[in-house]
């Protein structure tokens, strides 16, 4: 999107909205992902506001938004920087997408080092949740 800089001030406000409720079927790296993206979106950054709701009130997921937003300190202005279109990280480091610039393959690394640490986190946790919630649903009380 290419708007004149006299134009900017122009623009209205913008509120996102993310939603998830269960780590267990929204695993937190989607939440991430989603949020990652509509924060390098082509849009005054004074003029943007992301918010995440989380009826779950999970860990996992605050775990994972935290590391995502030491993440996203580099990947937006990564993505301005470059124009990047492809502004999920999931999809721009696929195979398909990358570009084999040094800084890009840079960045995978710290894309893939930000999932494994929100992976090894997590899914013991989930392991732990989905078998509490098995029992509960068994238990005769």
């Amino acid at each position: 999107m290419f708007i004149s800089i006299n134009r900017v001030s122009e623009l209205p406000p913008v509120d996102l909205l993310v939603t998830t409720a269960n780590p267990i079927l929204e695993p937190p790296i989607i939440t991430v992902n989603t949020v990652l993206s509509l924060l390098a979106l082509d849009y005054p950054a004074n003029k943007l506001a992301c918010y995440v709701s989380d009826d779950g009130c999970s860990p996992l997921t605050f775990y994972a938004l935290v590391e995502a937003s030491k993440f996203a300190k580099f990947w937006v202005p990564f993505c301005k920087k470059y124009n990047v279109q492809v502004r999920a990280p999931f999809r721009y480091f696929s195979n398909v997408a990358i570009s084999k610039s040094e800084e890009s393959l840079e960045f995978k690394q710290e894309w893939l080092q930000m999932k494994v640490s929100i992976s090894t986190t997590t899914l013991p946790c989930i392991l732990v949740d989905k078998l509490t919630i098995q029992n509960s649903l068994l238990s005769p009380n």
